[in-house]
């Protein structure tokens, strides 16, 4: 045995002359690592294809670059469509519903009635009620240097569903039915040839009325975030500025509509794609898939890097065969993810929660690492984004449309020198209005008009047809009051597609509670 270790010791004397040697080797990539797995919460695999993926669509955005002013500017001259074009009727990427259906119970064209008057005793409709699948790849996990913890039957029980939490679902189920109303009349009256403006105020002067919107008590029950109308490689985050110049929606556009509504601070999120081209047809039903396929495997204590593995799957076994007869691969895109959503309560007090849109939990479209799990009674955003003819990947693009407040805690010392004082007027416009919910310069217009503060009023001129807005708020960005989110697109000319669920985890099973009959 002696003569044994003795060998074994001998056998080291060689590595330990090596260390210094390979240290600086084997340091870096093991910091990184750390950095990676312990700082991000992601695999270094994840963090490396994102940096190669942002090199590359900025290598080929630089060689994009000479096309996009042409390209661009087509979509600011008003279209010249035939009169059967503008009243094509074929959507594609969604069911939708015939007239005679949309109002069997009791909804007007366009819908100007409540949705709570429609349903008796105050229960909303129930979503799409669904087992989980215990046997899903998702709850489990036999990956190397896995730290996360093991199954739960704690966290599979869920809640107690004691009368806060039925209340929570009653408004959560309220919500999804507006939603539903609202997109189902949009997908009836969407047409080629439309100005984008139309279509995002039709969405949000019929979420008003149906959610009951009181200027009065802005945050009890209103829009949960602005209205996205992302077109073609812009996959997230555009909408129509006050003083923009008019876009038009195209036949051949490939366009995502995400918005949202909060009844009494609970908030659902949900998005679909659409076009009336062809052209589109595969890379819809591929993303739909990768979104449903997320809903199948979401449950208690199933791993997210798992679920997203099972998403990237499905969306990239598909491809888009065009006309010339080129083949595209489908690519997930890595850095859009769904997320978790918090409640809150619509209070003024300091130690109230706050709405959060994203609460923490991040759902991306590939595996990322990490250990996180889903919880019994928790409110998920199953959302996936895929891209044809691009690289799988997104960075800002364009002008900023939406705008958030990490906090309502008032502007320290320091800044309330640097800022203006129609900066701060603005600031107090925002807290009141939105508190942390994200917002557009539109809703800030509107808000301005009914309100009229002391920098509305000292603006004068046509005040929707200028960017008076623009000075006062990037005041409030540049300070770190108020968070700017870009559009976020892929490559010039490419087309992205997005479908999206809000779905609840119940202890007895999860209900996808923004289904409906379209998507």
């Amino acid at each position: 045995a002696g003569l044994h270790a003795a060998m074994s010791a001998a056998a080291l004397v060689p590595l330990v002359g090596l260390a210094p040697l390979l240290l600086p080797l084997l340091g870096p990539p093991l910091l990184l690592w750390c950095f990676a797995h312990f700082a991000m919460g992601v695999s270094l695999r994840y963090l490396i294809r994102c940096f190669y993926l942002e090199l590359l669509l900025r290598f080929r955005r630089s060689r994009a670059a000479a096309e996009d002013a042409s390209v661009a500017g087509s979509r600011y001259v008003a279209p010249a469509l035939s009169e059967a074009q503008k009243q094509q009727p074929t959507l594609r990427g969604v069911n939708v519903p015939s007239q005679a259906d949309y109002c069997a119970k009791g909804q007007t064209i366009p819908p100007t009635k409540r949705s709570s008057t429609l349903y008796p005793k105050e229960q909303p409709p129930v979503g799409e009620e669904l087992p989980y699948d215990l046997t899903s790849p998702a709850r489990r996990h036999s990956g190397f240097m896995h730290f996360g913890r093991a199954p739960k039957e704690s966290a599979v029980e869920g809640p107690e569903e004691d009368e806060a939490w039925l209340h929570r679902v009653r408004c959560l189920r309220e919500g999804a039915e507006v939603h539903r109303q609202v997109r189902q009349h949009v997908q009836q009256k969407v047409r080629p040839g439309m100005e984008l403006r139309q279509i995002v105020e039709m969405v949000e002067n019929a979420s008003s009325a149906l959610v009951g919107f009181d200027p009065k008590h802005p945050l009890k029950r209103s829009f949960a975030f602005p209205t996205g109308l992302s077109l073609n490689e812009v996959a997230a985050h555009d909408t129509v500025n006050p003083g923009d110049a008019p876009r038009w929606l195209l036949p051949t556009d490939l366009a995502k509509l995400d918005f949202g509504v909060q009844v009494e601070g609970h908030i659902l999120d949900c998005a679909f794609s659409f076009s009336f081209s062809p052209l589109h047809d595969e890379l819809m039903q591929a993303v739909k898939d990768a979104t449903n396929e997320g809903i199948r495997h979401a449950g208690p204590d199933a791993l997210v890097a798992e679920v997203g593995l099972l998403i990237q799957e499905v969306m990239e076994s598909a491809e888009v065969h065009r006309p010339d007869g080129k083949v595209l691969p489908i690519y997930a895109i890595k850095n859009l993810t769904g997320h978790s959503i918090a409640p809150y309560r619509t209070s003024n007090e300091r130690t109230g929660r706050l709405p959060r849109i994203h609460a923490g939990k991040s759902l991306p479209s590939c595996h990322f690492g990490g250990s996180v799990r889903m919880l019994a009674g928790e409110l998920w955003a199953v959302e996936t984004f895929g891209s044809a003819g691009g690289v799988g990947f997104v960075c800002s693009a364009g002008p900023t449309s939406h705008f958030m407040r990490g906090s309502t805690e008032p502007p320290s010392t320091m800044q309330s020198r640097i800022l203006s004082s129609n900066a701060k007027a603005m600031l107090d416009l925002i807290d009141r209005r939105f508190s942390t919910l994200a917002f557009c310069p539109r809703w800030v217009v509107q808000e301005a008009a009914r309100s009229k503060p002391s920098f509305f009023r000292s603006t004068g001129g046509a005040r929707d047809a200028q960017q008076w807005w623009s000075s006062p708020l990037e005041e409030l960005c540049n300070v770190g009051l108020v968070t700017k989110y870009s559009p976020l697109a892929d490559v010039q000319g490419c087309h992205t597609a997005q479908y999206e669920h809000t779905v609840l985890l119940r202890g007895s099973g999860k209900e996808v509670l923004t289904r409906g009959t379209d998507f």
